[in-house]
């Protein structure tokens, strides 16, 4: 009869891992403060408005600044949810959840309308730190203007914009 082979004797696995080496320094854990650049006249609009209606402009500017206001959690969605079709409030309601545009300001908006009654909108949010944009689409309903189409790129990594 043959004998049984004997194993080699395994050493342990170390319990740590060699200490990481930085190569460069940390980022600063907060953005140092700039000051805005002082803009002439009102920053809001960037650009004149060619071809729309001043009451659609007037309603389209206040959805919009409504709705920036609720991404950057100034505002309670339940105040602009008469303003927008179901398949928008659903999608607004998961952007505000993100709290991706928290804090964020509207620092620009263009209009422009394709045709009688349809406002198309591009708002640029902005925060010493970051900055965002969405789009919308505004529509006139009998009774009111509502937001039947949004688009948002307001995801700081660079992901694909959220659309209804």
């Amino acid at each position: 009869m043959s004998t049984p082979a004997r194993l080699p004797s395994l050493l342990p696995a170390p319990a740590t891992r060699p200490p990481l080496l930085r190569l460069v320094p940390p980022p600063p854990e907060e953005p140092p403060f700039q000051e805005p650049l002082p803009i002439d006249g009102d920053p809001l609009l960037t650009c004149p408005t060619v071809g729309v209606d001043p009451e659609a402009e007037r309603a389209v500017i206040a959805i919009t600044r409504a709705l920036a206001e609720v991404f950057a959690g100034r505002r309670p969605i339940a105040q602009v949810r008469p303003a927008l079709v179901p398949r928008v409030a659903h999608l607004i309601d998961h952007l505000v959840r993100s709290g991706s545009a928290h804090g964020m300001r509207l620092a620009g908006l263009r209009l422009q309308s394709p045709r009688d009654g349809i406002v198309e909108a591009s708002a640029r949010l902005a925060s010493p730190a970051a900055s965002a944009a969405f789009a919308l689409r505004v529509e006139r309903r009998p009774k009111r203007w509502a937001v039947t189409t949004l688009e948002a790129g307001l995801a700081p990594d660079g992901r694909m914009p959220a659309r209804s």
